[in-house]
């Protein structure tokens, strides 16, 4: 198992997949990349943002870029990867799609995600990520449940 792919998004449930992401990679001497995803904004309309300006999507994205760059930073440097090769990617778009795709890109053997612990009628409307991951990716995905459902 050369390189494990760790989708963060800064919450307690993505620390605990991080957490067992690196006892998996301290076992096997993998690679870790903590990726992250910036969702592009999903704007309709001519353009105007109704109150006399203008919305720039691409100023917008990369200002999520930014943030999401903060957090991936901020959550990595917390980690105690001492011994692990370590690379952090950011990509924007659609999490499972982009999550998936850059697994298959870099190879990955393994993608450790975490699942927030919604109820099934909460998963129904805002849809879950880790369930879309399982079923795009090419390799294993390790799901790390939260302990608690809303």
């Amino acid at each position: 198992m050369d390189r494990i792919l760790v989708p963060i998004d800064g919450s307690p449930t993505s620390r605990k997949a991080a957490d067992m992401a690196i006892d998996i990679a301290k076992k096997y001497g993998s690679e870790l990349i903590f990726m992250t995803v910036a969702r592009r904004p999903e704007i309709i309309g001519t353009g105007s943002s109704g109150y006399g300006g203008v919305y720039n999507q691409d100023m917008l994205t990369e200002e999520l870029q930014k943030h999401q760059t903060k957090i991936l930073d901020e959550f990595v440097e917390k980690l105690d990867l001492t011994g692990i090769k370590t690379e952090k990617r950011i990509a924007v778009g659609t999490p499972a799609e982009e999550i998936a795709d850059a697994a298959e890109e870099m190879g990955a053997d393994l993608i450790v995600i975490g699942r927030r612990g919604y109820s099934r009628i909460k998963r129904f409307f805002v849809g879950s990520v880790s369930q879309r991951v399982v079923s795009e990716a090419h390799c294993p995905v390790l799901v790390v449940n939260d302990d608690a459902a809303e």
